[in-house]
């Protein structure tokens, strides 16, 4: 898959208002911001939001800490990828985080 059929296909994604909130408020959750989420659907819709988040957030924070090596921040990235293959199966929408 090339560069551009990655934008391309990142750029049709369609969220509605709710979706867009949703991603922001995680956003500036992984960032430190204090959010209120909460979430509504199945336990497994619940679970694969809850760790793409954490994926992602120990991601970020292992990218941040002094002592963090190559391998340790391409294992973090792993789990990342991982998880957001599993949001996207489960909800049909790439994790965009």
């Amino acid at each position: 898959m090339s560069m551009s059929d990655n934008v391309k296909q990142l750029n049709e994604l369609h969220v509605n208002l709710i979706g867009k909130l949703f991603f922001a408020a995680v956003g500036a959750w992984l960032i430190g911001k204090a959010t209120n989420i909460k979430l509504r659907g199945t336990k497994e819709e619940i679970n694969a939001v809850a760790n793409a988040m954490m994926a992602s957030k120990r991601f970020q924070d292992e990218l941040k800490r002094s002592g963090s090596t190559v391998q340790s921040v391409v294992d973090k990235l792993g789990l990342k990828h991982a998880s957001a293959k599993e949001f996207q199966r489960i909800l049909n929408v790439p994790f965009p985080l």
